[in-house]
């Protein structure tokens, strides 16, 4: 089974990845959750923070600097994945597999 996510959503994600990482960098630098998503949803945000920060080393010091480093890394900042955790953009287009024929007067 496949699913497809926009472009501003991460692999197993429903939330964009700019609300996670503004959760995140919130939870960084003011110690406080946004008020607008529940509280549980960004804590599990954060654990898989805290776990890809430690797999790459950078729990020493500034959270946000860990946060900033991993982001530019291409390293989805929230999963809990320690396989999956790259963000690894398709190199060539995906096309189907077999043909399909639209329904008439479609496209």
């Amino acid at each position: 089974m496949h699913t497809a996510r926009p472009k501003s959503h991460y692999r197993g994600f429903w939330a964009p990845w700019m609300f996670i990482l503004a959760s995140l960098i919130g939870k960084a630098l003011n110690k406080k959750w946004l008020s607008c998503v529940s509280r549980q949803r960004q804590q599990y945000w954060w654990k898989g923070f805290l776990k890809q920060a430690s797999r790459q080393s950078n729990t020493e010091g500034d959270l946000y600097r860990a946060l900033d480093k991993l982001f530019l890394s291409s390293i989805i900042l929230s999963t809990h994945s320690l396989n999956y955790f790259e963000i690894k953009p398709f190199r060539i287009k995906p096309y189907l597999i077999f043909a399909v024929t639209p329904p008439y007067g479609f496209g």
